[in-house]
């Protein structure tokens, strides 16, 4: 999945699932970590953040599981945006076509 096909794309959360040591090193500026497998501890914070959730981790496998569990809780506008490093290739794209 692309993106920029995401509606509100701008409006919504960045969310970073992996582990916090992963998160330090380097993340997009903006993007709220919640680690993947703890994801269920946070879920009156996470419901607290503007929509759509675009999740994204390393290789895009983990925010893949996090987004088939909050879709299965009956949450909508969550995405996988696969790898971090992607969604911030893409999303520098989309912010320099603006």
């Amino acid at each position: 999945m692309w993106l920029r096909d995401i509606q509100n794309l701008q409006h919504g959360t960045l969310v970073d699932v992996r582990n916090r040591e992963e998160y330090d090193l380097n993340h997009i500026p903006g993007a709220v970590n919640i680690p993947w497998d703890i994801h269920l501890y946070y879920l009156d914070e996470l419901q607290e953040l503007p929509r759509p959730w675009i999740l994204f981790c390393e290789e895009g496998y983990r925010s893949g599981l996090v987004a088939l569990s909050l879709k299965a809780l009956g949450f909508e506008e969550v995405y996988n945006g696969g790898s971090w490093r992607d969604a911030a290739q893409e999303l520098d794209e989309i912010e320099a076509a603006a």
